[in-house]
C-alpha cells in the first residue's frame, strides 16, 4: 500500500502539470461581443463550446479546441451523437493578377506575365471571439494565412437550424489581385476504416442526370476526389449521422459564358479522415475566365455551408436541397416567371433539326420554374448583319421555332442583341415579329414592302433605329453595362436622345464581376442604377442571365436570375408582347430565387420614406435596405434581419429618414449572399 503512494503521487503530479500545460497554451476568448440569446456560448480550460436548438428543438453543441496544436473543432453533436469529430477547415486559394480593372470580365489571370500563385491555408490559431448577431452567434478564430491572405475563420450557428456557414474572412493588401478558392472540412472517420487502412465511407449525391446515387467511397484515394453534381451538394456519412458541402448557390461562381459542370464538389477518405468540400477550376480553356476580385484591404469571405444531421447521408442531402428549392424559382400566386439574354443558337439548329425538335434548353428551363425566356439568337450564329433575303429568312425561321416551342405553360421570345448604332451592347425586343436589316440594302429605303413578309425596316444610324423602336413599341436595354462589349456604356450615351428616349428601358442586371467582400450581388448595376436616379433617368433594371448553350448536365442555376412579373396568365406566342407590360411598368421584381417579395410597396412624404414589404427566405436573412436618392447622392438605411431563422415568411414596414428624397428602392439580401430587388420608385 505505501509502495503504491510514490506512483500515485506521480500520477497526480502528472495529471495537475497536464491541467497547467493546457491552461498555458489555451488561447484567449473574447466574450465582450456576446450577449446572450438563443444560442449560447460558454468557455472552460479546454473548450469554446457553443449550444443551440435546430428547427425540432434537439439540441446541439459544437466544441471549440482552444489549443492550437489540437483540430479546431473537437465536435459537433446532437446529445450524446457526436457528428464530427476531430474537425479541421479547409482551404486552398489561388491567386493571380487583375489587368483590366474591377469591372473587367475579358480578364484571364492565367495568362498574365507574372502568372499564378497557390497557397494552402493555414490556421494557427491564436484568439478566439465570440459575436451575439440577432439570434445567431459567431466564432470568429484568430491567425488564418493564405498566402497575400490574413484573417481569420468564422464559424456562424443559427437559431432553429442545422445550417453551419464556415468562413475565412481575410485581407490582402497587395494590388490587382484576382483569385479563387477551395473549402472543405476534414474530420475524423475512425469508425469507417477498414482492413489495410482502408475505408468504408458511405456518400450520396445527385447526378447530373438527376439520379440520386448513394456510393462508398473505400479509401484507396489520398486525393481530393473531384465529383460532378447536380444541385452543388454532396453529403457523407459522419460519426453517427452525416454532413452536406455545399457553397452559396450564386455568390460562389464567379460569371462565364458557358455553364459547364466543372465537378466543384470534391471528397476524400483516407487512414481514417473524412473530408468533402467545393473547388473552382483555374482554366477552362476558354479566353474569357476572369475569377474573383480582391481589392486591397477588402475583406474578402469565403464561404462553405455545412449541413449536420443525425440521419443517413441521402435524408442530409434532401434537406440541404431545400435552400435553393431543388434549383428551381418557386410559384408565387399572381406573378409569372421571365428570364432573359441567352445566346442559343436555336435557330439555326431548328432549321437544321427541325421545328418540332425540343431543344435541350426548354426542358431545363421549364423543370427549373421559368414560365417566359428572352433569347437572343444571331450572337455568333446565322447572320445578322446580312442585306438580303437571307436575313429575312432567317428572323422568319426564329419566330416559327420560337412559336414552335410556345404554349399554355412556356414562352419563348424572340430578341436580339443588335450591337449597332446605339452604344455598346444592347437587347433589342418589339411586341410582335419585326423584320429588319440592321444596315441600309443596295437601294433600300427606311421602310419598304416586302411581298411576303410585310413592312421590311433598315437602319442606317441611332436616329434611324430610335425611330424603328418607336414606330413598333420596342423595348431596348443596355446588356452587361459597365463591362464586357458595353464597357463606358450607358455612361458615354447618357445624353443622347436614344438613352433618354423611355423606351430605352435601362440596363441587365447579373451577379458579375465576383467580390466575396460584398454582402450583395450585382453591384456592378446596381451602382448604375443609383446613378441613373440621381441623373434625373426614369431607367429600370432587368435580370438578365446572358450564358451559352446548355442542357440537363449543367450547371445552369449558379448562373441564373429571374424576372417576378405581375400577371395572372401566361399569353400565347402571337401576344408575347402582353408580358412585355409588366416590365415596362415596373411591376416586377428581380431574385436569384432564394429570396422573394410577394408584395411591396414604397411612398411616404418629403422627408420620409415608408416602405411595407412581405419577405419570403430559404437562407437565414441577413439584411434589408432602403437605398434613396436626392439627385445629388445615393444614401442607403440598413435593417438587420439577423433574427430571422431559415425558411422565414415576414411582413414588414419600415420608416426611414430621408429629407429631400426623389426616389427609392429596396433590396433584402441573405447570409448566402442570395437577394431580391425592386427598381426604384420616384416621388
Amino acid at each position: 500500500m505505501m509502495s503504491a503512494m510514490p506512483n500515485l503521487l506521480a500520477l497526480l503530479a502528472l495529471f495537475a502539470a497536464a491541467i497547467l500545460g493546457a491552461a498555458e497554451t489555451a488561447v484567449p476568448v473574447d466574450l465582450a461581443d456576446y450577449h446572450g440569446g438563443p444560442v449560447s456560448a460558454e468557455v472552460s480550460d479546454e473548450y469554446l463550446i457553443v449550444t443551440w436548438q435546430d428547427s425540432s428543438g434537439e439540441t446541439w453543441r459544437a466544441s471549440f479546441n482552444r489549443d492550437p496544436s489540437k483540430p479546431l473543432l473537437e465536435s459537433v453533436a446532437s446529445g450524446d451523437m457526436r457528428v464530427l469529430s476531430e474537425a479541421r477547415p479547409f482551404y486552398r486559394v489561388e491567386t493571380g493578377v487583375r489587368s483590366k480593372g474591377w469591372n473587367a470580365f475579358f480578364d484571364y489571370p492565367p495568362a498574365h506575365p507574372q502568372g499564378t500563385a497557390a497557397y494552402f491555408g493555414e490556421l494557427a490559431l491564436d484568439s478566439l471571439r465570440v459575436e451575439t448577431a440577432g439570434s445567431r452567434v459567431r466564432v470568429h478564430c484568430g491567425g488564418f494565412s493564405a498566402g497575400p491572405f490574413n484573417g481569420s475563420l468564422v464559424y456562424t450557428f443559427f437559431a432553429g437550424s442545422r445550417l453551419i456557414q464556415q468562413q475565412a474572412v481575410a485581407v490582402t493588401s497587395q494590388e490587382n489581385v484576382a483569385y479563387f478558392y477551395d473549402a472543405g472540412i476534414e474530420f475524423s472517420g475512425e469508425d469507417q476504416v477498414q482492413p489495410g487502412r482502408n475505408m468504408d465511407t458511405p456518400l450520396a449525391y445527385y447526378d447530373t442526370e438527376g439520379q440520386l446515387r448513394n456510393e462508398s467511397a473505400n479509401g484507396l484515394q489520398p486525393e481530393r476526389v473531384p465529383f460532378k453534381v447536380r444541385y452543388r451538394a454532396l453529403s457523407t456519412s459522419a460519426g453517427q449521422g452525416s454532413v452536406a458541402a455545399f457553397p452559396a448557390p450564386h455568390q460562389f461562381f464567379f460569371p462565364r459564358d458557358f455553364t459547364s459542370n466543372l465537378s466543384h464538389n470534391w471528397h476524400r477518405s483516407w487512414r481514417g479522415r473524412v473530408s468533402l468540400g467545393i473547388r473552382q477550376v483555374r482554366d477552362t480553356n476558354w479566353r474569357f475566365y476572369p475569377w474573383a476580385n480582391a481589392p486591397p484591404g477588402s475583406r474578402q469571405a469565403m464561404s462553405l455551408f455545412l449541413l449536420v444531421g443525425t440521419s443517413a447521408p441521402e435524408a442530409v442531402l434532401e434537406d440541404a436541397l431545400r435552400y435553393t428549392n431543388r434549383d428551381t424559382f418557386r410559384e408565387l400566386d399572381g406573378f409569372k416567371t421571365l428570364a432573359s439574354h441567352f445566346h442559343l443558337a436555336y435557330t439555326v439548329q431548328a432549321l437544321e433539326k427541325g421545328m418540332d425538335w425540343t431543344p435541350p434548353f426548354k426542358t431545363v428551363l421549364s423543370e427549373m420554374g421559368v414560365n417566359a425566356a428572352i433569347i437572343m439568337d444571331f450572337h455568333g450564329d446565322g447572320h445578322p448583319r446580312d442585306l438580303t433575303e437571307l436575313r429575312l429568312r432567317e428572323l422568319a425561321s426564329f419566330f416559327e421555332a420560337c412559336k414552335a416551342q410556345s404554349g399554355k405553360d412556356f414562352l419563348l421570345i424572340p430578341s436580339e442583341e443588335a450591337n449597332v448604332h446605339l452604344g455598346g451592347h444592347w437587347g433589342l425586343v418589339f411586341p410582335k415579329p419585326i423584320y429588319w436589316w440592321m444596315n441600309r440594302p443596295d437601294g433600300g429605303a427606311f421602310v419598304s414592302k416586302h411581298k411576303r413578309y410585310g413592312t421590311v425596316y433598315s437602319t442606317t444610324d441611332a436616329e434611324e433605329m430610335l425611330e424603328l423602336v418607336r414606330r413598333e413599341e420596342g423595348w431596348m436595354y443596355q446588356t452587361h453595362a459597365r463591362t464586357k462589349g458595353s464597357t463606358g456604356y450607358p455612361d458615354a450615351i447618357r445624353d443622347t436622345e436614344h438613352f433618354r428616349d423611355p423606351r430605352y428601358f435601362g440596363a441587365g442586371w447579373k451577379a458579375m464581376p465576383t467580390d466575396f467582400s460584398s454582402p450583395r450581388l450585382g453591384e456592378r448595376t446596381l451602382r448604375l442604377l443609383d446613378d441613373l436616379q440621381n441623373w434625373g433617368m426614369d431607367k429600370r433594371l432587368v435580370g438578365e442571365v446572358d450564358v451559352f448553350q446548355f442542357d440537363h448536365t449543367h450547371e445552369v442555376y449558379a448562373h441564373m436570375n429571374v424576372n417576378y412579373l405581375k400577371a395572372d396568365r401566361l399569353p400565347s406566342f402571337d401576344r408575347y408582347g402582353e408580358l412585355l407590360a409588366p416590365l415596362r411598368r415596373g411591376d416586377f421584381f428581380v431574385t436569384t430565387g432564394e429570396v422573394l417579395l410577394p408584395s411591396w410597396e414604397i411612398g411616404g412624404s418629403e422627408t420620409e420614406i415608408k416602405v411595407r414589404a412581405d419577405v419570403q427566405g430559404t437562407f437565414p436573412l441577413r439584411f434589408a435596405e432602403v437605398v434613396w436618392g436626392d439627385g445629388e447622392g445615393t444614401k442607403r438605411q440598413i435593417i438587420d434581419l439577423s433574427d430571422t431563422p431559415e425558411f422565414h415568411r415576414g411582413s414588414y414596414q419600415w420608416k426611414v429618414p430621408a429629407p429631400g428624397w426623389t426616389w427609392a428602392r429596396l433590396a433584402v439580401w441573405d447570409v448566402a449572399a442570395n437577394g431580391v430587388f425592386v427598381n426604384p420608385v420616384r416621388r
